[in-house]
């Protein structure tokens, strides 16, 4: 669509899943910061089926998310989208793979993003391992929070 914006901050994840929720609690810190008004920010949650709509035609795209590639838990990790796409050490979250086949979906169609970069953070608890819900985010990845707002408004300066 013509009116949308260049940039787009999607922050994905599940809040009742403890760190699989950052992307969320990332973007809701976001939104209420002064942006460039080319700038989308995007609270995309677990609604995975409307990830292709968001992200299709956009110059640039940068997702946030947990990612699990067994480094220490609060790690930031940065990904073009040829590096997302690519197999690599570590189990995907469910959102990560969700993403993983809008984008994909996007590519077949010829509507993907111009540029992604997706911004992985290493979980320490997503609930997975006892199948517990818990609200809220381990202090290894709250305290990343502002280191990463700093690398996603370096991003939206470089597109």
């Amino acid at each position: 669509m013509e009116d949308w914006k260049k940039v787009l901050v999607l922050g994905i994840g599940n809040l009742l899943f403890k760190d699989e929720g950052i992307g969320i609690h990332v973007v809701e810190k976001m939104q209420t910061m002064a942006l460039p008004p080319d700038v989308e920010v995007i609270d995309g949650g677990t609604a995975s089926n409307i990830f292709p709509y968001l992200i299709e035609n956009r110059e640039k795209v940068i997702l946030i998310n947990a990612m699990k590639a067994g480094d220490s838990p609060g790690t930031i990790y940065r990904l073009s989208e040829e590096e997302f796409l690519e197999t690599r050490k570590g189990s995907r979250t469910t959102q990560e793979s969700e993403f993983e086949d809008a984008l994909r979906m996007t590519i077949a169609m010829k509507t993907n993003p111009k540029k992604l970069v997706v911004i992985g953070i290493e979980p320490e608890y997503t609930g997975e391992e006892d199948h517990k819900c818990e609200i809220g985010l381990s202090p290894a990845l709250e305290t990343k929070i502002p280191e990463i707002i700093e690398m996603v408004m370096r991003e939206i300066e470089t597109y």
